[in-house]
C-alpha cells in the first residue's frame, strides 16, 4: 500500500474513533482534506485535490472538496470537541496559560483563536471566523469561547489568560476574574484610567522612557465604566516602538511581564498556519462558515504535527532533522519535517495528537 494512502487510512481510523456517530463520506473527506494540506502544503482547492489518493478528474475532485467545506453539518465545534478534549487532559495538573488573538484570514475576514501555550506555539482550543479586514472582535464573541473552554477544563485548574490590546473590555476582564483565573491583558494607549489622588489620564501620558518598568498598582479603568480595581504595570522593552499597558488581577510585575511575553506564542501558530505553513491566508474562500471549516482541517493537521515533533524530541531523534549545535526548527517544523522523512523512506507515518512533555 503506498505511504499516503496508509495515512489517509490512519487518519481516518482516528477521525471515527473521535466521530463514530459521523456519517463515513463526511470523515473521508476530512481524512482526504488533512492528507492534501500535508502534502501540497497550500491552501487553494484545486492544490490540496492534486495530492489526493483517488482517480478522479481535477474539477471533479475540487468540487467535492467544496461541498464538504459547505455542509452545514460538518459543525467546527463538534468535530474538533473529542481533540480539544484530549489536549485539555494531556495539561491536568499543569498550569494552563491561554492566549487569545485574532489575525487576518484570507480577502475580507478575520480569524479569533483561543489556545493553550505549548512548547513556544499555541494549541488551539476553540476558534470563530469573523467578517472585515480590522478592528475589535465584539466583546461578546469572545466571550462565546471563553466560556466554552470554561466548560473544558476542570474546576481546579491553576489558568492564567493572555490577550493583547483588542481584549482589554472590561466586560471581558470582570469575567475573567469572576472565574478566579489570572490574566495579563495589553491595554490601548488611549485608555483612561485613574487612582486615589490622581484624576482620569490616559495611559500614554503616563512617562516612562525605553528599556524601563514602572508599576503604577491598583488603577480603576475608563472613564465610562469606572471598573476597578485592577493592577496595572507599564514596561518598555528596548528595541520596541511602544510601551506596554498590562492590567491584571495579580501584582508580581516581574511575572506579569514573563506571561505577557508568552502571548506571542499564537502570533507563532498563526505564522505555521499561514506564510510558514498552510499560506491559510492566502485562501480564495468568500464565507466564514466555509474559511472555519477550513481551519478546522488546518488546526488538526498543525495539532497533529506539533505532537508529532514532540514525539521526535522525546524519542531521541532531533539530530535526524536538526543540527546538533543549535535548535532551529520549531517542533511544528520537525513534526512536518519526520512525516516528510518517513514518505521518503517509505515509512509509516506516526498519527499522534497527544503532547509530550
Amino acid at each position: 500500500m503506498p505511504n499516503n494512502l496508509h495515512t489517509y487510512h490512519k487518519t481516518l481510523q482516528q477521525l471515527r474513533q473521535w466521530l463514530p456517530n459521523e456519517r463515513i463520506t463526511r470523515l473521508r473527506n476530512m481524512a482526504l482534506l488533512m492528507l492534501g494540506l500535508q502534502l501540497s502544503s497550500a491552501i487553494h482547492l484545486p492544490l490540496i485535490v492534486r495530492k489526493w489518493p483517488l482517480p478522479g478528474k481535477i474539477p471533479s475532485l475540487t468540487n467535492r472538496l467544496r461541498r464538504f467545506l459547505d455542509n452545514p453539518h460538518v459543525d467546527i465545534r463538534d468535530w474538533y470537541h473529542p481533540l480539544a478534549q484530549q489536549l485539555v487532559q494531556a495539561f491536568a495538573g499543569k498550569e494552563i496559560r491561554l492566549i487569545i488573538d485574532c489575525t487576518k484570514v484570507g480577502f475580507n475576514y478575520r480569524l479569533m483563536t483561543i489556545g493553550i501555550a505549548y512548547k513556544k506555539r499555541t494549541l488551539p482550543l476553540v476558534w470563530s471566523v469573523h467578517k472585515g479586514r480590522k478592528g475589535h472582535v465584539a466583546v461578546g464573541e469572545q466571550l462565546k469561547l471563553f466560556r466554552y473552554v470554561a466548560m473544558l477544563l476542570p474546576r481546579d485548574s491553576k489558568v492564567w489568560v493572555m490577550g493583547d490590546a483588542g481584549f482589554e473590555s472590561v466586560q471581558l476582564l470582570r469575567w475573567l476574574r469572576g472565574q478566579g483565573w489570572s490574566f495579563v491583558i495589553r491595554q490601548n494607549g488611549r485608555t483612561l484610567v485613574r487612582w486615589p489622588g490622581q484624576d482620569w489620564v490616559k495611559l500614554n501620558q503616563l512617562s516612562i522612557i525605553e528599556g524601563q518598568t514602572r508599576t503604577i498598582g491598583w488603577v480603576r479603568l475608563t472613564q465610562k465604566h469606572d471598573v476597578g480595581w485592577f493592577f496595572l504595570v507599564i514596561h518598555w522593552d528596548k528595541g520596541e516602538e511602544a510601551p506596554w499597558f498590562l492590567v491584571s488581577n495579580q501584582t508580581n510585575a516581574r511575572l506579569l511581564i514573563r506571561q505577557y511575553r508568552i502571548r506571542m506564542w499564537i502570533e507563532e501558530m498563526y505564522g505555521d498556519m499561514k506564510g510558514h505553513g498552510f499560506d491559510l491566508e492566502a485562501t480564495h474562500l468568500a464565507d466564514a462558515d466555509r474559511i472555519a471549516r477550513l481551519v478546522l482541517a488546518v488546526c488538526l493537521t498543525f495539532v497533529w504535527f506539533i505532537t508529532l515533533g514532540s514525539w521526535v524530541v522525546k524519542r531521541g531523534w532531533r539530530h535526524l532533522l536538526d543540527h546538533k549545535s543549535r535548535r532551529d526548527k520549531s517542533y511544528f517544523r520537525l513534526g512536518w519535517d519526520w512525516m516528510e522523512r518517513c514518505l521518503r523512506l517509505n515509512q509509516r507515518v506516526p498519527i499522534r495528537f497527544s503532547p509530550c512533555f
